[in-house]
């Protein structure tokens, strides 16, 4: 007998997917495209209330990680950042505790090695080799190895493969049969779908495979892998959902900045965040969820995808905070090597980096210097929009010139054979030969984690680190090796320039400062070290940031949220 399409749909309840998928003891992945299905992650916390029986394993753990912890359903977790990224980094006490209490949890992986461990998974691979981790404190005895290379007997850096038992994914469209589009940016490029034992896809729109059909050739999963599919409107919230084709009958939203900021800044107290969960993700399902937010809420953030409404200027005419410095020397330096032709790309990362990244790319647009942003996630040659600091908003990935993946731009494009590309870092602290720590508190406690940042570091790209230098920042010799940087381009502090000399070692090659106030400076930049730091014997004097400079960065960050 020959079925149908509607006998074979694939289509259920987010609770009877729920339920038919995940088992105690089961292995998780919220793949990430450029949101994750927060309404799936909401009704696992449901179901798995105080059970603390599952594993996380991510590239990144964001506020869905923090609801599933506090709602007691995890036990063990693997990733690369935990933490949020709205605005920028910022640390989930709720994840820091639980990190502390999950016995052999692993939160030493960066995005790209995650990644290739689910092509692993995929391809059935019993390890793949990486340029990453090796050499930092990242470097752990499980999961990683030592191999010999078997055609040049060079020792090889290799980790285990990832196979999820269930993956969940949110995307704009999915037909009954499983079938679902993901737009680009891509950042884990669906070896999450492909690793995992079980597949769950959530959509906002669920449509017959004939309108399916009709929509054209595009790029997604097909539906053979997918167990269940859920018609879960705004089911990436409060994350955004990216929609490049009128033709899928679904509309894009926003980021909803003020539902994270709140998020934010509950995840620092774990006993709110449990009163926030019982209320909002205990006390509801997906439709009474979206009906609290609000249909003017949600048609607002529909708006706010297309045309983003700009923050409003704060605290224009004040003098320039410590970061701005950082920030305004950073954007010199870059805007420099691009013109020299050695900075072909700037690697924009997340943080005080991305606004100095975004400055110096303007520069070079008004001087006809050609040079291309990247952003981690997959934004190759994208131009910043002005009044919105969020380095992953829409407009942002609309206005690349490509989409790729954790893979192209962290393995190839800041890889082994980049060319010409200068990777722009934030730090936590660095230490006297300017690596960084980005992943461990003085007390041994997590922050966020690499992110991507050891793997640009690993890789052929110049590294410039932006940092004011603050107390504590700059230690001898750090706690935790986060980033061990190959090719050095220097620190661009908010009192100067903290260069590698030939032993190594960072030494001041130049000073902000008006004339005749380099001592003074160099005095300071001790004072703060801890010890002085030899400057060099030519030694450089910048000029404090402009009005016009200044003007620029907080173009891109009205607010000052991370400009200070």
């Amino acid at each position: 007998m020959k079925l149908s399409s509607a006998d074979m749909s694939k289509t259920t309840s987010l609770s009877k997917a729920v339920q038919a998928t995940v088992a105690p003891g089961a292995t998780l992945l919220f793949a990430f495209t450029h949101n994750r299905s927060h309404a799936a992650a909401f009704e696992v916390a449901r179901q798995f209330r105080d059970r603390a029986c599952l594993n996380l394993v991510a590239t990144g753990l964001l506020e869905y990680a923090s609801i599933l912890v506090a709602a007691g359903a995890v036990a063990h977790m693997e990733s690369a950042f935990a933490g949020g990224t709205y605005p920028a980094p910022s640390p989930s006490r709720q994840l820091q505790l639980a990190y502390a209490a999950y016995k052999d949890s692993d939160p030493d992986w960066t995005n790209l090695t995650m990644t290739l461990r689910l092509m692993a998974g995929a391809m059935g691979w019993p390890f793949v080799p990486t340029n990453s981790l090796r050499g930092s404190s990242l470097w752990r005895d499980s999961s990683r190895t030592i191999v010999a290379d078997p055609f040049t007997g060079k020792e090889t850096a290799v980790i285990a493969p990832l196979r999820p038992d269930v993956t969940f994914m949110h995307a704009p469209v999915a037909d009954t049969l499983g079938n679902a589009i993901v737009h680009a940016p891509d950042a884990e490029e669906s070896w999450g779908i492909y690793a995992a034992r079980k597949v769950v896809v959530t959509a906002d729109r669920v449509i017959s495979p004939r309108e399916f059909r009709e929509i054209g050739p595009r790029t997604g999963i097909p539906g053979h892998l997918v167990a269940h599919v859920v018609e879960a409107p705004f089911g990436a919230h409060p994350q955004g959902q990216f929609v490049w084709s009128e033709a899928e009958g679904v509309a894009s939203y926003a980021e909803d900045y003020a539902f994270r900021q709140m998020l934010r800044s509950i995840v620092r107290d774990p006993a709110k965040l449990r009163t926030w969960v019982e209320d909002w993700v205990f006390s509801t399902d997906h439709e009474s969820y979206l009906r609290r937010l609000g249909a003017g809420r949600l048609a607002r953030l529909r708006g706010e995808a297309i045309a983003p409404t700009p923050a409003e200027p704060r605290g224009a005419g004040e003098p320039p905070s410590a970061e701005e410095r950082a920030a305004v020397l950073a954007m010199r330096i870059a805007e420099r090597e691009a013109t020299a032709g050695r900075a072909e790309t700037l690697f924009a990362g997340i943080g005080l980096a991305h606004i100095a990244a975004w400055g110096a790319e303007r520069r070079c647009q008004e001087r006809g210097v050609t040079t291309a942003l990247i952003a981690e996630t997959g934004m190759v040659g994208f131009r910043p929009i002005l009044g919105d600091p969020y380095l992953f908003n829409r407009p942002n990935a609309a206005s690349s010139l490509f989409h790729a993946s954790f893979i192209q731009t962290l393995g190839v494009l800041a890889g082994a054979n980049a060319k010409n590309c200068l990777a722009m870092l934030a730090a936590g602290q660095i230490d006297r030969h300017g690596n960084i720590n980005s992943s461990r508190a003085p007390d041994g406690g997590l922050i966020v984690g690499s992110g991507g940042a050891n793997d640009l570091a690993s890789g052929a790209a110049r590294c410039l680190v932006v940092m004011p230098l603050k107390p504590g920042r700059f230690v001898d010799e750090l706690p935790f090796v986060t980033t061990p940087i190959r090719n050095h381009a220097g620190v661009a502090t908010d009192l100067g320039l903290l260069s590698r000399d030939n032993n190594g070692d960072l030494i001041v090659s130049g000073v902000m400062c008006a004339a005749g106030d380099e001592q003074a400076s160099l005095a300071a930049i001790a004072e703060r070290c801890g010890r002085e730091v030899r400057p060099a014997e030519k030694l450089a004097r910048f000029d404090p940031p402009g009005g016009g400079e200044l003007a620029l960065l907080r173009n891109f960050d009205p607010q000052r949220v991370i400009l200070g």
